[in-house]
């Protein structure tokens, strides 16, 4: 696959990487690349609907059922959309020492803060990613924020254009910048590339 496909396939699949901070300590998906280097340009929502949320602080677990659609528009870009049967975001607190608003000079103490991060997030059920002319589709798409790795499964495809690449498994290795599609038995890894006209 040429690395021009590769990069948007990983660019595609990156709808999972990021994770925004909301409200009462609960979070909702933000697609990585949404996130703007350009510091002037302020982060775009992510609108994500479905029949019905339920939110578990305990366990620090946030469940999308049932039409799921999350979608974030890009600058100068197709915006991102991900439909699926289910979205699961499980979370875990991080302790790390930061200034409080509160805190005196004199004191020179930092409070201890807890933010919640992103372990894994798991869409299931007729997982389909667009972001313009590339799809991603399969059963279950599986974002590791620790590995920084998703790995797509049940029967998935990818498709930028007319190109197409299928097998058993589709793991992408996000800050390694490389992919890896696996099958067994006789479910054959395939690939169909065209050839640019010039």
């Amino acid at each position: 696959m040429r690395r021009a496909d590769m990069a948007s396939l990983r660019r595609l699949l990156l709808a999972f990487m990021t994770i925004t901070v909301v409200g009462s300590g609960f979070f909702v998906p933000q697609w990585g690349f949404g996130k703007n280097k350009d510091s002037s340009d302020p982060p775009r929502p992510i609108v994500t609907t479905a029949d019905t949320l339920e939110l578990d602080n305990k366990n620090k677990i946030a469940t999308f059922s049932g039409n799921v659609v999350a979608k974030q528009e890009q600058q100068g870009k197709e915006p991102i959309i991900i439909y699926c049967n289910k979205m699961v975001i499980y979370s875990i607190e991080e302790t790390g020492k930061k200034p409080s608003p509160s805190s005196s000079k004199e004191s020179g103490k930092k409070n201890l803060t807890q933010q919640n991060q992103v372990d894994k997030i798991v869409a299931s059920g007729q997982v389909k990613i667009l972001q313009g002319k590339d799809v991603a589709t399969g059963e279950t798409a599986v974002f590791y924020n620790a590995d920084q790795k998703i790995v797509l499964s049940g029967n998935p495809k990818v498709w930028q254009g007319k190109n197409l690449i299928k097998g058993e498994e589709i793991t992408v290795w996000i800050k390694e910048n490389r992919s890896l599609v696996t099958s067994k038995g006789s479910n054959r890894v395939q690939a169909v590339i065209y050839q640019e006209e010039k």
